[in-house]
């Protein structure tokens, strides 16, 4: 009887350090969980940081496609001066300085009937933007600018041309702006004939009121940007409005 007592007494013991044991590395578990979501944030953080420069080092960039390339290839100089060409005869950008231009890929590729694409880079930063305003005169004609980004920011807006397609196609307003896809309702026509639409370019800074359908900005969780016009007929107008009221409890008391 001792000994079974002796025994139940030590397996109870071993019981009770196995649990103790496991306590310390659970407690172990979650200090390392902690330091490797840690590590992946900082790590996800640079890569972040990582992308953006080099987005930045190529923000006097532009990648020119469809543009037409000799035969057997043409060499740096012969693509500025094609590039220049583009630029003066269909963007009327005739005063732009290039820092340079050159084809992208192998130069196997050049004999084949699609064209390699052209990265450009503007001296002025000004002049890429003017010929990023001055892209749509090129409608038509097979050629086609856009921006000049890494790997990273690439493949971000590659998976959101579906839902850009499908925007476009449901007649609203798609376009990129950097890597975020903004996704806007189109004005209804009566309301544009009379009144500026909010965003456009011929509104000044004295512009006062317009007719706004429902301005609500919507950010799900893809990165894109959505304005929605559900509430349409939504008027606002800034000023002093004072007088107006006035004159309708003038015409309240008269009746």
């Amino acid at each position: 009887m001792t000994d079974l007592t002796k025994s139940l007494e030590f397996s109870q013991a071993e019981i009770l350090d196995l649990k103790n044991n496991e306590k310390v590395l659970q407690k172990l578990n979650k200090e390392k969980q902690v330091a490797v979501e840690e590590l992946q944030s900082r790590v996800a953080e640079l890569n972040h940081r990582l992308n953006y420069q080099e987005d930045y080092t190529r923000r006097n960039n532009l990648r020119i496609s469809g543009l037409k390339e000799q035969p057997f290839g043409e060499t740096w100089e012969q693509t500025a001066v094609n590039v220049s060409k583009i630029l003066e005869d269909k963007l009327q950008l005739p005063s732009v300085n290039l820092e340079r231009a050159h084809r992208v890929g192998p130069a196997a590729a050049a004999a084949s009937s699609h064209p390699r694409a052209v990265v450009v880079r503007f001296k002025n930063f000004s002049d890429r933007e003017a010929a990023i305003r001055n892209a749509s005169k090129l409608k038509g004609t097979g050629i086609y600018i856009n921006e000049d980004l890494g790997p990273a920011s690439l493949e971000i807006k590659k998976k959101q041309f579906p839902l850009m397609k499908k925007a476009r196609e449901d007649g609203k307003i798609a376009f990129f702006r950097h890597t975020r896809l903004i996704i806007r309702e189109r004005i209804d026509q009566r309301s544009s004939s009379s009144v500026p639409a909010a965003d456009s370019p011929h509104v000044g800074a004295g512009f006062s009121g317009w007719v706004a359908h429902g301005d609500s900005t919507v950010r799900p969780p893809d990165g894109t940007e959505r304005v929605s016009s559900e509430t349409t007929g939504d008027r606002r107008v800034s000023g002093d409005s004072t007088g107006c009221q006035q004159r309708v409890l003038k015409d309240r008391k008269k009746t």
